[in-house]
């Protein structure tokens, strides 16, 4: 039977480990024990960012999104992150900087449920998107808190700082 609470058991397994079992933990947990309708939140204006936990070592945050929805092109402030796709499929796109420091597009692949993508600076940037008719629902662990991150303003062609914040914040306590 699914249960919210073991969404605690998680946390208390990341808790304990250090950044280099977060891989495998993504890869084996059971994520269809937990059910994670306590936690949703949808919004047809943009996907929505809801905070799970987050410590110093941590954060976990659960993305809502509905059809079509999509980030920036972005980076990760330094910080390592896994991306595990509860419901749906989404587009991932990567970008690098050449040369002469303009983005370029060099690489794409679709994650279906149940895959684990990982993302960090060193690997360059993405953007990822809903890309299946109808809601696609991604658990989010970044390996320290990411507060502010570099966003590609496609207008301008520049990247901009941006701050994150959360549409929900859930308090759980060790």
């Amino acid at each position: 039977m699914k249960s919210s609470e073991t969404i605690y058991e998680l946390i208390k397994l990341l808790s304990q480990s250090s950044i280099a079992d977060y891989n495998t933990i993504f890869k084996t947990f059971d994520f269809g024990i937990i059910d994670f309708s306590p936690f949703e939140n949808w919004s047809n204006k943009k996907y929505t960012r809801n905070c799970l936990y987050r410590d110093a070592q941590f954060e976990l945050i659960l993305l809502c999104w509905q059809q079509g929805q999509q980030t920036t092109i972005h980076g990760h402030d330094g910080e390592d992150c896994w991306v595990y796709l509860l419901q749906g499929e989404m587009q991932e796109v990567y970008f690098k900087l050449n040369d002469h420091q303009s983005l370029i597009e060099v690489g794409a692949r679709t994650i279906k449920s149940n895959q684990v993508t990982f993302m960090n600076d060193k690997i360059g940037f993405h953007k990822l998107k809903n890309s299946c008719k109808g809601k696609s629902m991604s658990l989010h662990l970044y390996a320290k808190p990411i507060e502010n991150c570099v966003s590609y303003d496609e207008v301008s062609q520049t990247f901009v700082e941006k701050k994150l914040s959360y549409d929900t914040h859930f308090e759980y306590v060790k």
